[in-house]
């Protein structure tokens, strides 16, 4: 299954989330109008929800990408976790 999904984040930034995903999560690609540092970290984000169960729940998501090494400017893990939670309803 293919899903995606855009949280707006207070402040204006925009999050946006596909999603490949049968019981876990298969692919992510996260896009928006966010800063990131270091740049490079945006397919460390992606890899950190890969693998984790469809159903998980939102702070397990919040958790894996919070644990990447970057600095997330205009945004947070608790917005890429909607936005990947959201995706996939």
């Amino acid at each position: 299954m293919h899903g995606e999904s855009s949280v707006k984040v207070p402040g204006g930034k925009l999050v946006r989330a596909a999603v490949t995903y049968e019981a876990h999560v298969q692919s992510v690609e996260i896009r928006g109008d966010f800063f990131l540092e270091p740049p490079e970290a945006l397919d460390a984000l992606e890899r950190a929800v890969e693998g984790l169960p469809r159903d998980a729940p939102h702070e397990e998501f919040a958790t894996a990408v919070g644990a990447v090494d970057a600095t997330l400017v205009g945004f947070d893990a608790d917005d890429v976790a909607t936005a990947v939670r959201e995706a996939m309803e």
